[in-house]
C-alpha cells in the first residue's frame, strides 16, 4: 500500500492547478479517503468471489486448484452420454464398423466413442507414428461419424497412444521419451489433425488423452497450450481421460469442459463379487470422487467402463489376463449392476461409455469369451436396462458442431509391422 499512497500523493500535488484556493493538505485527506475506499470494495470484491466460487463449486467446498488457464468454462447442459466404445484398429474398407454401429445403435445406447490409436516404438521412444493398416482413412472416419449420427448417436473421439513392443511393465502411463520436445511435438501434431477431423465429422466430444500418465502434473502447460491450440480447430466438448488412481494430480481439468476418468478399482480385495459388497465399495469412492469434482466445477464421463467375463474381475478389472481360463457372467453383469445402481442416477456424471463393443468380425462374444466385451452375456442386458432409466441431466442436447469446408490432409508417418500390445494398468489394448 505505500507504493499505492504515494503514487496518488504525487497526483495529488499535480492536480492543484494555479491560481485555485484548495491547499495540497485538504486534497491529501481526500485521496486517503479514496485510498480506504478503495481497499474497502478490494476486499469486499475478494471476499465475495470467494463466497461465489464456493457456491458455484457446491456451497462451501474450498478450492484446491487455482481458476488458471484456459478458455472460460463452456456450459454442459447436456443428456447423459450413454454409449459403448468402438475400436477402429483396422484401414481394411470393407471391415463392418458399420454393422458394429447399429448394433450399438439398437441397444438403446445414445452415444458411440470411437477409438482411435497412434504408436511409439517403448516408453523412451521419441516418436509416435500412425500406422495405416490400424486405422480408417479420414475418409471412412467422416462416414462413419455420419452414420452414427444417422442412427441416433452422438459421437465421441478418443485417439490414444500405444506401446508397439513394450518392455517388461511399459504401458502408456510410463512414457518417458529421452527428448520430450520431440514427443510433444509429435503428440500435438496428432490430437490436432483429429480435432480437424472431427470439427469437419460433426463429433460433439474430443479426448485430448487417455491415461497418458507421466506427463499430467509435470507437463501441465503444454497440455494447456495443446488444448488452446485444439479449441481453435474443433468447436466440440473437449475432456481428458485420466487413470483410475491418477485424477486428482491434474491441475489443468478447468481448460476441458469434462473430467473423464476410468473406473478400474478393486471393489473386493478378492470376496465374492456380489452386487451388495460392490456397492457398499463403490459409496466410499463415489463420495470422494463427488467431494473433489465440486471443487472442479465439471461434470464426470465415465470413459471406460468395463469388467472383463472372469472370476477375478471385481478385484482386477484392468487386467483381462489375469484368469481367462475362468469365465464369469454372474460375476461381470454384478459389477455392471452396482456401478449404475451407484452413479446413473447423479447429475454430476456427464455419461458412461462402457469398455467395449466388439470391433472384428473373430473377436470372441457370449458367455464363454472371457473379454470386456458384454455382446451374448448378461452384462449387456444389464447395461441396456440401466441405459433405459430417466435422465438426471434431463432431454436437452446440443446440436454437433458446425463443420467447416476446409479439406483433411492425412497424416504422414511411418509404419511398422503389427504387433499386438498389451498392459498391466488399463484393458486398452
Amino acid at each position: 500500500m505505500a507504493r499505492a499512497t504515494n503514487g496518488l500523493q504525487l497526483q495529488a500535488r499535480d492536480r492543484i492547478a494555479p491560481g485555485r484556493s484548495e491547499d495540497v493538505h485538504s486534497v491529501m485527506q481526500r485521496d486517503k479517503l479514496l485510498i480506504l475506499a478503495i481497499f474497502v470494495v478490494v476486499v469486499a470484491a475478494a471476499i465475495g468471489f470467494r463466497r461465489y466460487g464456493a457456491f458455484r463449486n457446491g456451497g462451501g467446498a474450498v478450492e484446491q486448484i487455482p481458476l488458471r488457464g484456459g478458455p472460460p468454462l463452456k456450459p454442459v447442459d447436456v443428456a447423459q452420454l450413454r454409449g459403448f466404445s468402438l475400436q477402429l484398429q483396422s484401414s481394411y474398407v470393407y471391415h463392418p464398423y458399420e454393422k458394429y454401429i447399429e448394433e450399438i445403435a439398437d441397444t438403446g445406447a445414445n452415444a458411440v466413442n470411437f477409438v482411435l490409436a497412434a504408436y511409439q516404438e517403448n516408453c523412451g521412444s521419441t516418436s509416435i507414428f500412425v500406422e495405416a493398416r490400424k486405422i480408417p482413412s479420414d475418409e471412412r472416419l467422416i462416414k462413419l461419424v455420419a452414420l452414427a449420427r444417422k442412427k441416433g448417436l452422438r459421437v465421441v473421439l478418443m485417439p490414444i497412444v500405444l506401446l508397439e513392443n513394450p518392455k517388461a511393465g511399459e504401458w502408456r502411463g510410463k512414457i518417458n521419451p529421452a527428448n520430450w520436445d520431440d514427443w510433444w511435438k509429435d503428440y500435438n501434431e496428432y490430437i490436432l489433425h483429429y480435432a480437424k477431423v472431427g470439427q469437419i465429422a460433426g463429433v460433439e466430444l474430443l479426448v485430448v488423452g487417455s491415461e497418458l500418465v507421466s506427463t499430467e502434473k509435470d507437463h501441465a502447460g503444454r497440455w494447456r497450450s495443446l488444448i488452446r491450440q485444439v479449441r481453435q480447430r474443433f468447436n466440440g466438448y473437449l475432456s481428458y481421460s485420466a487413470n483410475w488412481d491418477h485424477y486428482r494430480p491434474v491441475t489443468w481439468w478447468r481448460d476441458v469442459d469434462i473430467i473423464g476418468m476410468t473406473t478400474y478399482y478393486d471393489l473386493t480385495e478378492g470376496k465374492e463379487p456380489t452386487v451388495e459388497r460392490l456397492m457398499a465399495s463403490w459409496r466410499p469412492i463415489r463420495q470422494e470422487i463427488l467431494e473433489w469434482q465440486r471443487t472442479i466445477g465439471r461434470p464426470i464421463l465415465f470413459t471406460e467402463v468395463g469388467w472383463p467375463n472372469q472370476t477375478t474381475c471385481a478385484q482386477y478389472p484392468w487386467d483381462y489376463t489375469r484368469s481367462p481360463d475362468k469365465p464369469d457372467t454372474t460375476a461381470q453383469a454384478n459389477c455392471f449392476e452396482a456401478f449404475f445402481r451407484t452413479w446413473i442416477q447423479r447429475p454430476e456424471t456427464a455419461g458412461f461409455l462402457v469398455w467395449e463393443w466388439r470391433n472384428h468380425p473373430e473377436q470372441g462374444t457370449g458367455p464363454e469369451d472371457p473379454g470386456y466385451v458384454p455382446c451374448g452375456k448378461p452384462a449387456l442386458e444389464t447395461i441396456k436396462k440401466h441405459y433405459q432409466a430417466p435422465d438426471p441431466r434431463g432431454p436437452k442436447v446440443t446440436p454437433a458442431p458446425t463443420a467447416p469446408t476446409t479439406a483433411v490432409s492425412a497424416p504422414t508417418r511411418p509404419t511398422t509391422t503389427d504387433t499386438k500390445t498389451t498392459t498391466a494398468a488399463s484393458p486398452s489394448p
